[in-house]
Order: structure tokens, then C-alpha cells, then sequence
């Protein structure tokens, strides 16, 4: 049996990742983006609907779902989705990996040899991670003050997640540099470098497409609490809107 060259084993990495970003969203992604455009569409009836009332009050078929319960059930879908692609993301790597590992010499082709092992336990670790992840993701959050602290966690933990991208990038950066500082082996030095600068590049952008996603959640939410205040009625929900 032939093994792929190596470039051609990094190639199909770098095609898995592009699937992985890029990939079709999912029936749960779907609805998070569809509840999340929602979003405005209910505040603006909410508003119309209260023009006019005595009490600047009314009431919404109970069959309605409350803007908050669509943004934590968006934030919900969102994250389970952001893992699957960060799951995609490691299993492309973990097997991209232990081919370069197995299909080339640690010591006649340093360079391709350390790319594969730094990938491969990069990708080994982001299965982990999303699988984790997954299983102890429960249901969407009931109550507005739930719903934000979730989603303000969710929120904090991409933005710090980026600021760890940059810095495995930068230590990936920082190898190869050094890779030509006379150190011993330094084609070995190369290969992990390159692949830290590829691991960092790549959730990068996946932990970039869902921050901006929990960005504009946050601020729904954040909109809901500033313009509308609810109660529940025996025939539905009660919506008072503050001009």
C-alpha cells in the first residue's frame, strides 16, 4: 500500500478545515439563525401592539415563544454547532496527523514528521474538548437572568479562547524563527511550528464566527431587558413595553 505524500496529506488537512468552517449549518444551526433574525421582527410587533394601550401593556398568544426564550434556545443551538465544527476541525487533524506520522521518517523527514505529531495531538485534544462539551450541554436556559448569564459566559469564554489562537500562533511563529538560530534539528523545529501556526489560524476563525454570533445574542438580550418586561397570565404571556 502506497501512503499519500506528504503535501498531499496537508492539502486534505487544509481542505478539511475549509469543510469544517464552511460546512452546510446544521438543523440546529438553522434554527439558532433563523430565531435569532426573529429576534427584531418580535420586539417591533411588541412595540406596535403597545401604541395605544391604557396601561402600555398587552398580551401575546400564548402559543408564542418570548423573544428570551428564542435567544437561549439560538445561544443553545449555536454552541452545539460551534462544537461539531470544532470536532470536524480535530478529527481532520487527528487523522491527518498519525498519517504523516506513520507515512514518514522522524529522522529523514523531520519537518513533515513534526507537522503530523503536533496535528495529530492538537486534533486528538479538540475531539476531546468538543466532545466534552457536547455531552454536558443540557436544555436552553428558562428566564431572562439565566439566558444572559449564559450567554455573557459563552461570550467570554470565545473572547478568551481568540487570545489563546494568537498566542499559539505566535509560539508556532516564534519556532520557526528559532528553527534558523542554529539550533539542533531545526527542520523538526519547523514542522511544529508550522503546524502551531495552523492550529492557532484555525480555531481562530471558528472561535471568530461563533464570538460574533454570541456578540449580537448578547446584545438581543440586552435590548429585551431595556424595552420589554413580562409576566405570565393564565391565557398567555403579558408584555409591557418601556418608551
Amino acid at each position: 500500500m502506497t501512503l499519500p505524500q506528504p503535501r498531499a496529506i496537508v492539502c486534505l488537512v487544509f481542505a478539511g478545515m475549509a469543510a469544517a468552517i464552511f460546512a452546510r449549518p446544521t438543523a440546529g444551526q438553522q434554527l439558532s439563525d433563523r430565531n435569532t433574525r426573529s429576534i427584531a421582527a418580535h420586539l417591533v410587533d411588541a412595540k406596535e401592539n403597545a401604541v395605544g394601550a391604557a396601561d402600555d401593556s398587552h398580551r401575546v398568544d400564548g402559543s408564542r415563544v418570548s423573544p428570551v426564550a428564542e435567544l437561549a434556545s439560538a445561544r443553545h443551538a449555536a454552541e452545539r454547532a460551534h462544537l461539531w465544527r470544532v470536532a470536524a476541525w480535530g478529527g481532520v487533524n487527528a487523522l491527518g496527523g498519525l498519517a504523516l506520522v506513520t507515512g514518514t521518517g522522524r529522522t529523514d523527514q523531520p519537518l513533515w514528521w513534526g507537522f503530523g505529531a503536533q496535528s495529530g495531538l492538537w486534533g486528538v485534544i479538540n475531539v476531546g474538548i468538543a466532545t466534552a462539551g457536547l455531552l454536558a450541554s443540557g436544555s436552553p436556559e428558562t428566564g431572562y437572568d439565566a439566558a444572559l448569564s449564559a450567554e455573557r459566559t459563552y461570550h467570554d469564554i470565545l473572547l478568551f479562547n481568540l487570545g489563546l489562537n494568537v498566542a499559539y500562533s505566535s509560539v508556532g511563529t516564534t519556532l520557526v524563527l528559532l528553527s534558523h538560530r542554529g539550533l539542533d534539528n531545526p527542520r523538526a523545529f519547523r514542522g511544529h511550528g508550522y503546524s502551531l501556526i495552523m492550529q492557532g489560524a484555525g480555531l481562530f476563525v471558528l472561535d471568530a464566527v461563533a464570538f460574533l454570533g454570541s456578540r449580537s445574542r448578547l446584545s438581543g438580550l440586552l435590548d429585551v431587558a431595556g424595552s420589554l418586561s413580562g409576566r405570565a397570565l393564565p391565557t398567555g404571556f403579558a408584555l409591557t413595553w418601556s418608551f
